[in-house]
């Protein structure tokens, strides 16, 4: 079903700051290893995809041990992502498009997931699902926004952003805005057991 912005605002609230923080972290430990390159000598990556899936790799490195270790988050792994449901809502992490939507390889699963009205596998119907959409400035040197957005296929339902203290739960909502492989079962939910982080340095 499609996702009611206050629902969802009230279930994510309490881990706007881990996942602030996921988003953070992760992009800045990115940062760090391009640093290392050009320490080295090495050429910048070739494609900014390539990009795109170091970064998403490090925020799910810490993603999945920080937020499965929340007695209300279940995380569910699968070869090339994990879903996360926290306190009844299904979230996945994306880098933000031009369109403002999460970028997606149009699979199967994928599409299922965007379409508002279709069921998650193993999950109520009622189950509403978002994005958790990092936002890098044009020069890729920092995440310019979090935003938590609801989308129907190609089309944005509405948006929120996570600010940088909402470790208090604060946030800055943004008016709504208009248009502009087959789904694993859910018996990998897992709820992996929170490690050690050694945070990065801050660029």
């Amino acid at each position: 079903m499609a996702a009611d912005i206050d629902a969802v605002r009230k279930a994510l609230t309490p881990y706007h700051g881990k996942i602030h923080a996921c988003v953070l972290e992760g992009f800045a430990e990115w940062r760090d290893t391009q640093t290392y390159r050009v320490s080295k000598g090495y050429a910048p990556n070739l494609y900014s995809r390539t990009n795109s899936n170091d970064i998403f790799d490090a925020i799910m490195r810490r993603a999945i041990p920080v937020l499965g270790a929340e007695a209300r988050v279940f995380v569910k792994t699968e070869a090339q992502t994990a879903k996360f449901v926290i306190a009844g809502v299904a979230a996945r992490f994306k880098k933000a498009g031009e369109d403002g939507l999460g970028c997606n390889i149009p699979t199967q699963a994928a599409m299922a997931f965007m379409d508002a009205d279709r069921t998650l596998p193993g999950l109520p119907p009622e189950t509403a699902k978002i994005e958790l959409i990092w936002e890098p400035n044009a020069i890729w040197t920092k995440v310019e926004r979090v935003l938590v957005v609801a989308r129907d296929g190609d089309r944005l339902l509405w948006d929120y952003e996570i600010v940088a203290d909402a470790g208090k739960g604060e946030i800055t909502p943004l008016a709504p805005t208009g248009p502009s492989d087959q789904p694993d079962d859910a018996s990998d939910l897992v709820k992996p057991k929170a490690l050690p982080q050694t945070k990065p340095e801050a660029q």
